[in-house]
Parts: structure tokens; sequence; C-alpha cells
């Protein structure tokens, strides 16, 4: 799946020196489209958004992202962020989904397995230099105009996040869209950006602060990723 012509180590010295890196044409092209037409085609959204908030308007538990409350669910969104940390982008628990035998056939399983095998995990800490990676998590994701994912560093107490990792599926992505990766520094300026071009591998260590801009209404393109985290535990 990973790309037989990917050469790991200008990037692997990158991340060591600056704590982030993004490599492009990570996946075989194949593999890169055939991801792209299954987030775009097969899997069954649902919309996320900060879950220890009460719900926006008409939700109920997981949201149905075309629903006709979409829209006025944003706008709750938006008073919200104005004061807080709060995301909202359609989501695909690839993980969980994988574990309870849900929508079978779907290639995203393929997907678990493979960022899961012992071949990817011994990559995984080839590249990052960190020999206690042991797994890997997994989600997909569809932002749609008006998503976004306002700043936050990864960091959690619940797992040992060793580097957070995005796989970039959107064709002729433009940075005027939105979406793009952002880490700030301490005094809230923009340090670096990665525009989620196709086939790239978005990597960095966690924790490090960093957000994802508002996708714009004139987007042409959702913008499509398995993002998850290496984690030690």
């Amino acid at each position: 799946m990973i790309s037989n012509d990917l050469d790991v180590t200008p990037y692997r010295a990158r991340l060591l020196g600056h704590g982030r890196v993004q490599i492009p044409r990570f996946l075989q092209e194949p593999s890169a489209q055939r991801l792209h037409d299954c987030l775009r085609n097969e899997v069954p959204w649902s919309t996320a958004v900060r879950s220890d908030r009460p719900s926006p308007p008409g939700a109920a538990g997981p949201m149905a992202p075309d629903g006709p409350l979409h829209q006025d669910m944003l706008q709750c969104l938006y008073e919200r962020a104005r004061d807080d940390f709060e995301f909202v982008f359609d989501r695909y628990r690839m993980i969980e989904a994988r574990r309870d035998g849900l929508d079978p056939g779907l290639a995203l399983h393929v997907v678990v397995d493979f960022l899961n095998s012992p071949p990817f995990l011994q990559f995984a800490r080839e590249l990052t230099g960190d020999r206690d990676i042991r797994m890997v998590s997994a989600i997909a994701a569809r932002y749609r105009p008006g998503h976004f994912l306002k700043l936050h560093d990864d960091k959690s107490g619940e797992e040992d996040r060793a580097f957070a990792y995005v796989i970039n599926l959107s064709h002729g992505w433009q940075a005027d869209w939105g979406g793009l990766l952002e880490f700030l520094d301490g005094n809230q300026d923009v340090v670096e950006t990665f525009t989620p071009h196709w086939n790239s591998l978005s990597l960095f260590r966690v924790p490090q602060r960093h957000q994802v801009s508002l996708l714009a209404p004139w987007a042409k393109e959702n913008r499509y990723s398995i993002t998850g985290w290496f984690r030690r535990s």
C-alpha cells in the first residue's frame, strides 16, 4: 500500500529535527484512488462535535450529516467556538467498526489491518525513531464547507499518543479552500501550514498546538482523510 518509491531518510531527518513533516506520494497511486472513492461514495458518515457539551439543536446521538438541521447546528457551534474549544466534521470510527463487524466489505477495514500489521508498525518506528510504538488508531474524516477544528494539542490522559498522522485523500486541493493544518506557537502565530495535498502524509509529534482552518463555501471538493495517532499504549 505504501509507495515502493518512498525513501523516508530525508523525511525522518526533518521529523526528528522539527517535530513535523509532510511526505508526498505516500501511498501507491491505485491504493490512494481506491480509498478516495471509498470515502467519497461508500462510507456511512456521522457528524462529530465536541462530546462533553449539550447537543446542538435537533441532535440526538450521532448526527446525520445531510439532515435539515445541519445549518442550524453549524450556527450553534460557531457561537460556542467564539469562547471555547469546538469542532465539527464528519467521521467514521474505523477501529470500532472493524472490531464490531460493521459494514462488511468496506475498504477501510483493510486499512485498519494494514496500519496495525507488523510491517507497518516497524515502518512507523523507523520513520519516527520511536521504538515504543505499539498500535495505530484510525478514523476517516470528511470536512465539508463550514467545518473546522479549533486549536488543540492532541494530548490525552487516556492514551499515550506519540505522533499524529493524516493521510490526505482529496484531489487538487487549493489553499484558499481552507481545511489547512496549521501549527501555532505560544504567541498565536501560525509558524507552519500543511496544505492537504493529494496522497500526502502529514505527521507530527504529540503534543503540538495545531488547528484545521474553516473549510470555505467555494471549495470544489470535500476534504477527505484517514487520521489518528501512532500510540505507545
